[in-house]
């Protein structure tokens, strides 16, 4: 047997065989085992995506006032941040977009109570703006007259006190708009002490 294992050895025999062993059976074996890892650890990846994603869109529900489209921006936002903070960095925006409308799917097919408060939410929101037009629309045009005069300009004097300088200003500002109120009451004939 030793004699046989030397004449393959020596006749370079022993390592032709040897890497074709190794070529048809080991490497394959090796590939297939790192495709089953990589394969594993891509569905553990996408499996907590859907996780993170039915999470973030459940809390997001319940915040009735925000609209779709900033509530899509948050969860995107919130789950790119949760799957960061867990190592899983090779998902892209897509993916994570397409986890977002499974886990809106998941929820819209439920009755849930989060489901119900944002349609009474959403039907106050359509009756107050019906109401809004309503009174929108009731209120008569103001009667306002064009005036040609125009507010003296504002007197500051040189100051070494920014501060002072900027209250000053203020002050006339305030005097000169109430000056243009008076007069704009005289005109309308309204009494400014009633």
């Amino acid at each position: 047997m030793q004699h046989a294992f030397q004449v393959l050895s020596d006749s370079g025999l022993f390592d032709t065989i040897l890497m074709g062993i190794l070529t048809v059976v080991v490497i394959p074996l090796i590939q297939q085992g790192f495709k089953s890892a990589k394969t594993t650890k891509v569905a553990n990846a996408y499996g907590a995506l859907d996780k993170v994603a039915e999470g973030v869109v459940a809390k997001l529900a319940t915040q009735y006032d925000v609209p779709s489209g900033v509530k899509h921006d948050q969860a995107l936002q919130t789950i790119s941040t949760q799957l960061a903070k867990k190592g899983i960095k090779s998902i892209d925006t897509k993916d994570i977009d397409v986890a977002i409308e499974k886990a809106y799917q998941y929820f819209t097919s439920l009755d849930t109570k989060a489901q119900a408060k944002q349609n009474e939410f959403n039907d106050g929101l359509a009756n107050a703006d019906k109401e809004s037009q309503k009174a929108v629309t009731t209120v008569p045009e103001p009667n306002v007259e064009a005036k040609s005069e125009v507010a003296e300009p504002v007197k500051v004097e040189n100051s070494a006190d920014s501060e002072q300088d900027s209250l000053t200003k203020l002050r006339n500002a305030i005097a000169s708009a109430q000056k243009i109120l008076d007069e704009k009451e005289q005109a309308q004939g309204g009494d400014k002490n009633a």
